[in-house]
């Protein structure tokens, strides 16, 4: 996955950490593993987390993104359908936004064996814009910093965090 700007310069590159070996498939026996990440990168006002599919299920790996600085997630995936993977994609994608407060922009690609629904996320969990399975589909959303200061005021998740480390 890479981050280009309009004029075409690359900003940042980001090979996925989580290979999906889950709901009976492997991935691992296609893809090798990144060993370099999590990724931000500078974009506009915002600073960009770059996330790619199923590393959307790890909590740790999103906070570790924001603690470097992120205030928008970008994921990119190929969400593959199945019972209930329509579900877990709108639910993990809102969760990472409330639980980090950040705003979370994602896209799937739309085949026959993945899921599309294309998703913008506020920095409190309200879905600001949202796709079907349609092709070809486009959604602009006005993220706005002064949201994210707003969430990060009025919900401190991030400042009244405590760290607990379990049992040895």
């Amino acid at each position: 996955m890479a981050a280009v700007s309009a004029e075409g310069e690359l900003l940042g590159r980001y090979r996925k950490m989580h290979l999906y070996d889950a709901f009976d498939y492997r991935e691992s026996s296609e893809v090798q593993r990144g060993d370099e990440g999590p990724v931000v990168v500078r974009i506009g006002e915002f600073n960009v987390g770059l996330v790619n599919c199923y590393d959307l299920r790890f909590p740790e790996f999103t906070r570790a993104l924001v603690e470097m600085g992120a205030d928008l997630l970008s994921v990119s995936a190929a969400w593959v359908r199945g019972p209930l993977k329509e579900d877990h994609w709108t639910t993990l994608l809102r969760s990472r936004a409330i639980e980090n407060t950040c705003w979370v922009v994602a896209a799937s690609l739309t085949t026959p064996d993945c899921i599309g629904m294309g998703m913008a996320v506020d920095p409190l969990g309200v879905v600001r814009a949202a796709l079907g399975e349609e092709e070809r589909s486009l959604f602009v959303v006005d993220a706005d910093k002064h949201r994210t200061d707003r969430a990060r005021t009025v919900l401190p998740v991030l400042r009244n965090r405590r760290i607990i480390i379990g049992p040895r």
